[in-house]
This record gives C-alpha cells, sequence and structure tokens, in this order.
C-alpha cells in the first residue's frame, strides 16, 4: 500500500520516498517544518514550533517508550504462562491511561501550530 500525496500547487502525485521533510529556523526558538514539491518546488508548510511544541512532542515519546515497554512486559509474562487477567487488564489501563495524555499533547500541538503558522503568515504580509 502506497501512501501518494498531492501538491496543492501543481497537482503532482510525490511518493513518500519523495518528500524531504526539513527543519527550518524562521524566528529564534521557532521552526518550520515543510516539504517542497519536486515537481513544481512548492513549499508545503507541515507545522510550526516552538519550545512548547517540541516539549510536548518530547513527552510524547517517552509515553510511546512507556507504552512499548508495557508491550513487552507483557510478552515476556505471555511467553512464560503468567499472564492473568488482572495483570491484562492493569496493562490495558496503563495503557489507556497514557494515550489519553498522548492524544491530549497531540490536540494541544496541533493548535499551537495552527497559532504559530497564523502569526507567521501575517507577519508575511
Amino acid at each position: 500500500m502506497f501512501n501518494i500525496t498531492q501538491c496543492d500547487e501543481c497537482n503532482g502525485l510525490i511518493f513518500p520516498k519523495q518528500m524531504q521533510v526539513q527543519d527550518k529556523e524562521i524566528k529564534p526558538g521557532k521552526q518550520m517544518r515543510y516539504w517542497n514539491c519536486p515537481v513544481c518546488n512548492h513549499q508545503h508548510v507541515i507545522m510550526i514550533m516552538d519550545k512548547t511544541s517540541r516539549r510536548l512532542m518530547q513527552q510524547n515519546k517517552k509515553d510511546n517508550e512507556k507504552i512499548s515497554g508495557i508491550h513487552k512486559q507483557s510478552t515476556q509474562l505471555r511467553k512464560a504462562n503468567q499472564l492473568t487477567e488482572s495483570k491484562t487488564q492493569s496493562f490495558l489501563n496503563q495503557i489507556d491511561t497514557i494515550q489519553q495524555r498522548i492524544d491530549k499533547r497531540k490536540k494541544d500541538i496541533d493548535q499551537r501550530s495552527k497559532k504559530l503558522l497564523h502569526e507567521y503568515q501575517e507577519a508575511l504580509q
């Protein structure tokens, strides 16, 4: 299965391997993440990040690592035939709690990025 992206400017079809995501500092402490269309070179902004955004992304990375650790632990217990129903439920509850934190942060990052993008676009005018 391929995830093909279409350029908003030239309607060219771009495969993921053709996209080269780059970061560019637009102001001290603020970075723009973008990719350029390989067909027409139009710049597609993915997001704008600041210190807070990067901190939230780092926290999400750590929480995803915690989820991975829980999965590994449950796999080891299952292989040793020591995974009980109560332990399974405990793992599921832990994962659910962590996933809720991740989802909230993702929403916060998205809202923050939209706000920063709007401010950036206004500054260009």
